[in-house]
């Protein structure tokens, strides 16, 4: 018997404030909401498939101006050009039969929170919500965000730093036209490097601030400018950096998913390099895993994990793959709209993973 499963993520769904701007924000347009209620439609229609997961960051809860409150998510789910996608979103999970999984991303995280009960229970009705989907046939899948010292859910304050960082890309899009998403920030500012060693344990240096250093000068800000909270506060960035001051020793100690020293080397390495752990069982004792599927990055890939030493091996079975890591990219900010099909067979035990440009014939396929 074949199992097909379908992931997708990274839609950042907005309610459109600034899509009549020549200089707006928004990361998803009315052009996009249309492709991925379309995707929704074909879903629903396709008898082959499943489950559906949603792989995080339907929702957008971050990406707006430090001087505009971010909206409630009843906002987002009825913006004009939102409510098809969120028909056609109950219509899939009534056709699924309680098959379509919402896991969780950092844009929209706070979606999980008691004020959104009543929201969640009538807006994603037959839609299960969890923090990661696993299988026991090997299959292991998030959103990817709690690898990342800017973006997992951080236990001492009530978003993490990268929801500021992102208030304030908004607005360098409004002023320069220049777009970031999270991975960009990761890449440029690795937290895995933010650190000093002396004899009395890790302390933090002040790189851990420097993406909200470096916005501030695209934007012509300085500490005293305020930011609107998603509470309707005020806060100033200085003091946003003072909160956050702590934060390489906190996430060394004890921060999301990750402990201990080693979690700032798995972002040091990137979502293919936890991947490539996640599969090792490195990271959950429970077991390995023949598949890694993420999203956050954008970046839409289907990879087969080698050994890095496996060049170096004289045993030809070195080279072989032991996993495959695969990422649905993203269905905003003009990127190809992607998704990741995983076709399972339990007579063979074997999974067959194809990266699916919506729309196109282009396909890149893997098997495990």
């Amino acid at each position: 018997m074949s199992i097909k499963r379908v992931f997708v993520s990274d839609v950042h769904m907005s309610p459109g404030w600034s899509l009549d701007s020549k200089q707006g924000y928004d990361w998803f347009s009315e052009t996009e909401a249309k492709q991925f209620g379309d995707f929704l439609k074909e879903m629903i229609a396709d008898n082959t498939i499943n489950e559906v997961i949603i792989l995080g960051d339907l929702m957008d809860g971050w990406v707006y101006p430090i001087e505009t409150q971010p909206p409630k998510y009843d906002k987002i789910a009825n913006a004009p050009h939102i409510v098809d996608i969120m028909t056609n979103l109950r219509n899939l999970a009534q056709a699924k039969k309680n098959k379509v999984i919402y896991v969780i991303g950092n844009h929209d995280m706070t979606l999980m929170e008691d004020q959104f009960k009543n929201f969640r229970e009538a807006t994603f009705d037959n839609i299960a919500f969890q923090d990661f989907y696993k299988t026991e046939d090997g299959l292991y899948a998030e959103h990817g965000h709690q690898y990342s010292m800017y973006n997992a859910v951080d236990p001492k304050h009530e978003l993490p730093i990268g929801h500021y960082i992102s208030r304030l890309s908004a607005n360098v899009s409004e002023t320069k036209q220049r777009s970031y998403i999270s991975a960009d920030f990761e890449a440029r500012f690795p937290s895995g490097k933010n650190y000093n060693v002396d004899s009395k344990g890790l302390i933090p240096d002040p790189l851990v601030n420097a993406p909200l250093s470096y916005l501030e000068e695209e934007s012509g800000f300085d500490d005293n400018t305020s930011i609107t909270t998603v509470n309707g506060g005020i806060i100033t960035i200085g003091e946003v950096k003072k909160q956050y001051s702590r934060l390489g020793i906190d996430w060394t100690e004890k921060h999301g998913l990750l402990g201990e020293i080693s979690s700032a080397w798995r972002e040091e390495v990137g979502l293919d390099g936890v991947a490539g752990q996640i599969a090792m069982g490195m990271v959950f004792k429970d077991k390995n895993y023949k598949v890694v599927i993420f999203g956050h990055t954008h970046k839409a890939l289907n990879n087969y994990l080698r050994r890095p030493d496996a060049a170096f091996s004289r045993d030809p079975k070195d080279a072989e793959p032991y996993a495959i890591y695969a990422n649905c990219g993203a269905w905003c900010q003009n990127n190809e709209p992607t998704y990741v099909l995983d076709e399972y067979d339990d007579k063979a035990d074997e999974h067959a993973i194809t990266l699916t440009y919506w729309g196109q014939t282009k396909v890149i396929k893997t098997m495990i």
